[in-house]
C-alpha cells in the first residue's frame, strides 16, 4: 500500500509571527524534523506551502501549493491539493508545527491504521490532533465536497467520515511531544 507523506507547511502563523516552517528546533528548520519524521516512514513526502514560502525550501524537495481555486483556505484544502496532486493508497497527514514526533511514532501511526477506516487520527486525554493523521485516498471526493461548501473545519470533518481516533499512549508514553507550536517562546 503506498503511503504518501503530506507536510503542511502553508498556515499564516498569525500568533506565531514568522512562518512556523523555518522557525528552529536543535539547529533544524520545524518543517525538516516534520519532513525527516514523514521521509521514514513514507513512500514519498510532499510538502504543502503557500506560494511566497516555495523559494525558501531546497529544490530537490517535493513542494507544491494549494490549488489556485482553493488557495489560502486551511489544512482541508492541502489535504486534497496533495491527493489531488499526488496519488496514493493513503496519506501521512503532519503539520510543521508538530517538530517533536519522530520516525518511531510515524511509524507507529501507520502500524496503527488499519485501512478500513476513512481517517486514523491521534488523541491524547485531553485533546484531539487531527492533523497527526492517516486519510485513505477514498476520503478524497467527500473532502472537495466539504471544500465547496465552505466547511473547512477539520474536525467537522473527521466527524463526518469513519474516523478512528488512536490513543496517542499506543505511539508514545509522552503526550508532550504531541504538542503544537503556535508561539514563539
Amino acid at each position: 500500500m503506498e503511503t504518501i507523506g503530506i507536510l503542511l507547511a502553508g498556515g499564516m502563523s498569525r500568533r506565531f509571527g514568522s512562518p512556523k516552517a523555518f522557525a528552529k528546533i536543535n539547529d533544524r528548520f520545524f518543517y525538516e524534523q516534520v519532513w525527516r519524521a514523514l521521509d521514514a516512514a513514507c513512500d514519498h513526502v510532499v510538502i504543502v506551502t503557500r506560494e511566497e514560502l516555495i523559494p525558501r525550501f531546497p529544490e530537490e524537495l517535493d513542494v507544491i501549493i494549494d490549488l489556485p481555486s482553493l488557495s489560502g483556505l486551511g489544512p482541508l484544502v492541502g489535504i486534497y491539493t496533495a491527493m489531488t496532486e499526488r496519488p496514493a493508497d493513503q496519506y501521512l497527514v503532519l503539520p510543521c508545527d508538530m517538530p517533536f514526533i519522530g520516525q518511531k511514532e510515524t511509524a507507529a501511526l501507520i502500524q496503527l491504521a488499519e485501512g478500513t477506516h476513512d481517517v486514523t487520527a491521534v488523541r491524547t486525554s485531553e485533546e484531539h490532533l487531527p492533523l497527526f493523521s492517516i486519510w485513505n485516498h477514498r476520503v478524497k471526493k467527500d473532502l472537495i465536497q466539504e471544500v465547496l461548501n465552505k466547511q473547512l473545519s477539520v474536525m467537522k470533518f473527521l466527524d463526518q467520515v469513519e474516523t478512528k481516533w488512536v490513543d496517542s499512549r499506543l505511539i508514545h508514553v509522552d503526550k508532550t511531544i504531541f504538542r503544537n507550536i503556535n508561539t514563539d517562546d
